[in-house]
């Protein structure tokens, strides 16, 4: 990681906040996907020797559009009402799927490459890559939600040198603050199971739902004490959505109707679930930590988001151990 494509305070309104089980951020596949969508628009417009390949998610606000009725504390998706349609001679409502949508305010850490071999980039194309994101930016979409605002896209040529320089790395993560970086805790999942026996599913639904036990009074007439029972990890940890599984065959483009794009094959998928965290940058050691890849298996036809984020400390709570907890 030498060079980095940085955009600073990316709103954006009406994102998608649903994630396959998950709401409240959009799925980092939105974001890869972003990347994604940006390289494609710079290989037309400059040159194919630019690769935009990892990319880091720094949240600074994030607002679902979300009611409750004050009688519970279940929340609600505020739905548009979509125009009635002709059944016969009624005007019925039209059939949808329930859509979740939010406002957000992020930055991303996108990584720059080269596809040649010896790595080297030109001057004059990381001069034009300058010039053209701004203009492309306001173009696209992100997580299906327009950008309605950014405040500044620049390239940073030196990021390797400050990456190494601790002073230098600490001075350049901080302009984000406030706000959070997600990155990802699978390996803490896979403590959490064999520390409890559970299936995955079950050690997944162990961060995502909140439980709770009563304690007996000590004397008869007292109201019983409430205690929420947390995993014994520490940070604020977040089930994500990380990729997708197939669940049928690769159709040939064309065997397959109703899809979007009928000119290339289609193939039938699951999501594939994980665990990440929100975590502050300023304590980040190494900005190669924030970065989320994609890698795709085809034997498996597995499409999955990688992230190397290892923490520092212990992220025990109840570890006697250890007296130190995660930074």
């Amino acid at each position: 990681m030498d060079k980095l494509l940085v955009i600073k305070h990316l709103e954006v309104e009406g994102a998608n906040s649903i994630a396959g089980l998950t709401w409240g951020f959009p799925a980092i596949t939105n974001f890869l996907g972003f990347t994604h969508a940006l390289q494609r628009k710079v290989h037309e417009k400059i040159s194919s020797s630019i690769l935009l390949e990892g990319c880091a998610v720094i949240c600074h606000t994030s607002q679902p559009q979300t009611y409750n009725n004050n009688m519970s504390r279940e929340h609600y998706f505020a739905l548009t009402r979509n125009p009635l349609v002709l059944k016969g001679k009624e005007a019925v409502t039209a059939p949808f799927n329930e859509e979740g949508k939010m406002r957000m305010d992020v930055s991303l850490l996108i990584d720059i490459k080269s596809t040649e071999e010896d790595g080297y980039l030109e001057p004059d194309d990381l001069e034009d890559l300058q010039e053209l994101i701004p203009n492309i930016i306001p173009t696209m979409r992100l997580a299906g939600g327009s950008i309605s605002r950014f405040e500044t896209a620049e390239v940073v040529l030196d990021a390797g040198t400050q990456n190494r320089d601790d002073h230098a790395r600490k001075r350049f993560l901080r302009q984000f603050l406030p706000g959070f970086a997600l990155v990802s805790r699978h390996k803490t999942l896979e403590k959490h199971m064999a520390r409890t026996g559970q299936s995955p599913l079950d050690a997944w639904l162990d961060f995502s739902t909140r439980t709770m036990h009563a304690e007996a009074p000590e004397k008869e007439g007292d109201k019983a004490k409430w205690e929420v029972d947390r995993p014994e990890f520490s940070g604020w940890l977040k089930p994500i959505m990380v990729g997708y599984q197939s669940i049928s065959d690769l159709y040939e483009a064309g065997q397959v109707g109703h899809v979007r794009d009928r000119d290339v094959p289609v193939q039938f998928v699951e999501s594939i679930y994980s665990l990440g965290q929100w975590v502050s940058p300023h304590r980040i050691t190494n900005i190669e930590h924030l970065l989320w890849t994609q890698s795709y298996e085809a034997e498996r036809s597995l499409y999955l988001c990688n992230n190397p984020f290892e923490p520092d400390t212990s992220h025990f709570l109840n570890n006697e151990l250890s007296n130190t907890e995660e930074q």
